[in-house]
C-alpha cells in the first residue's frame, strides 16, 4: 500500500514498538546504576541469558551494548521516525490540500528500508558477542574492533539512513509540487514549513554518516585502517596486522556534521505540532508567523555549522573552536525566536486546556531548560569540564524527552480524532499527562545536580569506584524507581488507545478539529470568522503550482554531491596527515577518460527504446574498465588492506562503480520496463551529467601528486 495515510499509521506504530524497545532497555540500564553487582531480578535473568547476566549479574560490556542500543533506537528507529515519517506522511499532505504524497511509492519504500533497518539493528542482540556496545555514536577505535554487532548497527545504519534520504526526497517533492490552489509558500502552516526543513536537513546532513558507515564497514570487513592510527596498543600487545596511519578523529567529524543537524530533525517538527496545538486551542493565528519561517530556515543553515563543538576535547586549535563558540551561541538565536513566538501566541488567546494543549505547553519549558543547559555545552572552558558527565544526558533528555515526546504526545491527542474518527478520553488523557510530567522530571533534574559534581556518565557502577559519586547513589536509585513508575504511568494512554478503537464512531470533545484538508489555521492572516471552524474552506485539489518533474532528480543529485563530497572530504583529511604515500593511484587519463565516458552517456539519453540503450553502453564501459583497474591493482599486491590510499582508492571508487552501475540499470529498466517519456530521458541525461561532474572531482584528486 503507497496511500500516505497508510503509511503514516505503518510509520506511527512501528515507531512506537521501537519506542517501547527503547525504554525496556533503559530500565534494565537504571536497575544495574542503581544496584551495581546485584542480581536482577529473578524472572528477568533467563530472559538475558548466562552470556550477559552470569548468575543474575548484569556484565559491563552487556551495560555497554544497552548504552549503545538504547540511544540508537530512541533517537533513530522512535521519535525521528515518529516526527519526520509518522506526522509528516499522514498529515502535510491534508494540511497543504494534496491528493497524497507526489512520489507514493518512494514514501512507501522509506518506511521498509527503516523497518527492515531497524529490525537488523534489534536482531544484533542475538548474535555472537551481542549487539554494538561502542555507544551510540560508535566511536573507534572501539567501534573498529568491537564485536560482530557493530557491523550488524552499520549495516541497519545503512538502512535507516537510506530511508531518511528517500523519505526527505518525497516530502520536499510533495511541499513544493502538490499545493493546492491558493496555498503559497508564505501561506503554508508552520507545520509544514517545520518539516521541509526537516527534509532538507535529512537529504543533506545524513549523507555525512552514510560515508562514515561505508568507512567503518571497510575497516570492518575489509582491513582498512581510515579510522585506526598507527601505534595502537591493546592490552600492552601492538596491535598486528593493520596499515595504520587512519584518524579516528575523521569518524568524529563525519558523525557529528549528521549528529547535530540530527538534534533539529527531533525538535524542528515537535514545534511544528506545537504550533498547530496552540493555534487550535487559543484561537487566534500564530504571533510573528513570518519571523518564524525565517527563524528556522537560519536554524537549518546554521545547525550544519556548529558540529565540532561535540569535539572540543580533540584538541583542536584556538581558532577553529572559536568559530564553533561563535557559530554555537549564533544558532542559539533562532530557537529563542520560536519559542518565544510560541509563548506570545498565548497572549489574547480564549485558551482551552485539553490534553494535547497541556503537553504543548509543557513542551515549552522542557525544550526551553533543555536549551539553555546546552550554551555551557557550547564553550570550550565550560565544556572540558561538563562534557560525558551526566550534566550532558540531562541536557540532552529534556531536549528530546520531557520534550520532543511531549510534542508528539500532544499531536497524538490533538490528531487523532481526525486520522481515526475516535477520540481519546480527556480523563485517562490529564492523568497520562500529569503522572508523566512529575515523574520525566524526577528522572532528568537530579542528573543535572550529578553532572555537576563531575561523575562521568559511561560507568556501569555509575561511578561508585570513585569517591565522588557515592553520595549521589541514592540519587540514582530515585532516577531508577521513577523510571519504572513512568512506564506505569502510560498504562492511562494505552488504555484510552483500546477504548477509542473499541468505539464505533467518532466522540470527539467540543471544538476537536474534525477534518485536515484546509490548510492550517497557522497561516500569517486570521481564519475565516466561522465560529464552528478553525480553518478556511479547503481548497479544490487541483494543481496550479509549477509542476517541477526534475525537483526529485535535483534533490538525489544533491545528495550525490553531499555523500561523495563526505567520502572525498575524508580522503583529504587523511591524506593531509599522511606525508608519504607509496604510489599515485589513478592518473588523468581515467580521470578525464570516465568523465568523457559519463558524459557521453548524457549527451545520447533521448526517451526511446534504442536511445535508453545506448546510454547506459558508455557508463557499462566505464563500469568495465574501473573492474579491469581494480583487479590488476590486486594482482599486484596494491589491496585494500596494504595501505590507506588503496582504501581510499578502492572505496571511493567503488562507490562510484555502483552508483554508475545503478545508473546503467535504471536506463535499461526504463527501456524494457517503463515507457519511455521525455521526462524519465530528461531525468537520467541530469543524473549522468552530475556523475560525469562527480568523477572528474574525484578522481582528479587522486590524479594529484
Amino acid at each position: 500500500m503507497t496511500d500516505h495515510r497508510t503509511v503514516g499509521f505503518q510509520y506511527a506504530v512501528t515507531s512506537l514498538l521501537f519506542l517501547l524497545v527503547g525504554f525496556l532497555l533503559m530500565l534494565l540500564m537504571r536497575w544495574q546504576l542503581a544496584w551495581p553487582g546485584q542480581p536482577l531480578p529473578a524472572w528477568l535473568v533467563p530472559l538475558l541469558g548466562d552470556a550477559n547476566a552470569p548468575g543474575g549479574i548484569m556484565l559491563p560490556e552487556f551495560y555497554n551494548q544497552l548504552v549503545a542500543m538504547h540511544g540508537t533506537v530512541m533517537i533513530f528507529l522512535a521519535v525521528v521516525p515518529m516526527a519526520a515519517g509518522a506526522f509528516g506522511t499522514l498529515l502535510v499532505p491534508q494540511l497543504i490540500g494534496a491528493a497524497g504524497m507526489a512520489l507514493p511509492r518512494v514514501s512507501s519504500l522509506a518506511f521498509w528500508l527503516y523497518a527492515a533497518g531497524g529490525a537488523v539493528m534489534v536482531a544484533s542482540f542475538f548474535v555472537d558477542g551481542g549487539a554494538a556496545n561502542s555507544g551510540w555514536t560508535a566511536y573507534p577505535p572501539l567501534s573498529i574492533l568491537a564485536t560482530k554487532g557493530q557491523t550488524w548497527w552499520l549495516v541497519g545504519m545503512v538502512f535507516v539512513s537510506g530511508s531518511a534520504t528517500l523519505g526527505a526526497i518525497a516530502m520536499i517533492t510533495t511541499i513544493v509540487r502538490s499545493r493546492a490552489p491558493g496555498v503559497t509558500l508564505s501561506g503554508m502552516p508552520f507545520f509544514v514549513w517545520a518539516q521541509l526543513v526537516t527534509a532538507l536537513l535529512l537529504l543533506l546532513a545524513f549523507p555525512a554518516l552514510q560515508a562514515a558507515a561505508v568507512f567503518q564497514l571497510m575497516d570492518r570487513t575489509a582491513g582498512t585502517s581510515f579510522f585506526l592510527p598507527s601505534g595502537l596498543v591493546i592490552g600492552g600487545i601492538p596491535l598486528q596486522d593493520y596499515s595504520g596511519g587512519g584518524s579516528p578523529i575523521l569518524w568524529q567529524h563525519l558523525f557529528w556534521f549528521l549528529a547535530h543537524p540530527e538534534v533539529y530533525v527531533l525538535v524542528l517538527p515537535a514545534m511544528g505540532i506545537v504550533s498547530e496545538v496552540i493555534v487550535s486551542n487559543t484561537r487566534r493565528p500564530l504571533w510573528g508567523y513570518g519571523l518564524m519561517v525565517s527563524a528556522v530556515l537560519f536554524l537549518g543553515l546554521m545547525s550544519m555549522l556548529v558540529w565540532a563543538h561535540h569535539m572540543f576535547l580533540t584538541g583542536m586549535g584556538t581558532t577553529l573552536s572559536t568559530f564553533f563558540q561563535i557559530t554555537t551561541m549564533i544558532v542559539s538565536i533562532p530557537s529563542v525566536v520560536l519559542i518565544t513566538a510560541l509563548v506570545l501566541s498565548l497572549w489574547g488567546g480564549s485558551i482551552r486546556f485539553p490534553t494535547a494543549m497541556l503537553f504543548a505547553l509543557a513542551f515549552l519549558p522542557m525544550f526551553g531548560l533543555g536549551g539553555l543547559t546546552g550554551l555551557p555545552l557550547g564553550l570550550a572552558a565550560s565544556d572540558i569540564t561538563l562534557h560525558d558527565t551526566y550534566y550532558v544526558v540531562a541536557h540532552f533528555h529534556y531536549l528530546v524527552a520531557p520534550g520532543t515526546m511531549f510534542a508528539l504526545f500532544a499531536g497524538i491527542y490533538h490528531w487523532f480524532p481526525a486520522v481515526t474518527g475516535r477520540a481519546l478520553s480527556e480523563r485517562l488523557g490529564k492523568w497520562h499527562f500529569w503522572l508523566s510530567f512529575y515523574l520525566i522530571n524526577n528522572i532528568f533534574l537530579p542528573m543535572f545536580v550529578i553532572g555537576l559534581a563531575g561523575v562521568n556518565r559511561r560507568m556501569y557502577d555509575a561511578g561508585l569506584q570513585f569517591a565522588l559519586a557515592q553520595p549521589f547513589q541514592a540519587l540514582q536509585r530515585h532516577m531508577t524507581w521513577s523510571a519504572l513508575a513512568l512506564g506505569v504511568a502510560q498504562i492511562p494512554f494505552l488504555v484510552a488507545l483500546v477504548m477509542a478503537f473499541r468505539r464505533s464512531h467518532l466522540s470527539a470533545p467540543a471544538g476537536t478539529r474534525s477534518h485536515l484538508s484546509a490548510p492550517a489555521s497557522t497561516w500569517p492572516h486570521p481564519p475565516a470568522p466561522a465560529s464552528t471552524r478553525s480553518h478556511p474552506p479547503a481548497p479544490a485539489r487541483t494543481r496550479s503550482h509549477p509542476p517541477a518533474p526534475d525537483l526529485p532528480v535535483w534533490l538525489l543529485v544533491a545528495w550525490l554531491a553531499m555523500f561523495f563530497g563526505s567520502l572525498l572530504s575524508g580522503y583529504v583529511l587523511l591524506r593531509t596527515g599522511n606525508a608519504e604515500w607509496p604510489h599515485r593511484a589513478s592518473g588523468w587519463g581515467l580521470a578525464l577518460g570516465g568523465s568523457a565516458l559519463l558524459l557521453a552517456s548524457a549527451v545520447v539519453t533521448r526517451p526511446s527504446r534504442a536511445a535508453l540503450l545506448l546510454s547506459a553502453a558508455p557508463g557499462a564501459a566505464l563500469v568495465a574498465w574501473l573492474t579491469t583497474l581494480h583487479g590488476a591493482a590486486f594482482e599486484a599486491g596494491r589491496t585494500p588492506a596494504a595501505h590507506l590510499e588503496f582504501a581510499s582508492w578502492f572505496t571511493l571508487t567503488g562507490m562510484l562503480l555502483t552508483v554508475i552501475a545503478l545508473g546503467c540499470m535504471a536506463a535499461a529498466w526504463s527501456a524494457f520496463v517503463r515507457s519511455s517519456s521525455p521526462a524519465r530521458a530528461r531525468g537520467l541525461r541530469i543524473v549522468w551529467g552530475a556523475l560525469s561532474l562527480i568523477w572528474l572531482v574525484l578522481l582528479s584528486a587522486f590524479s594529484v601528486a
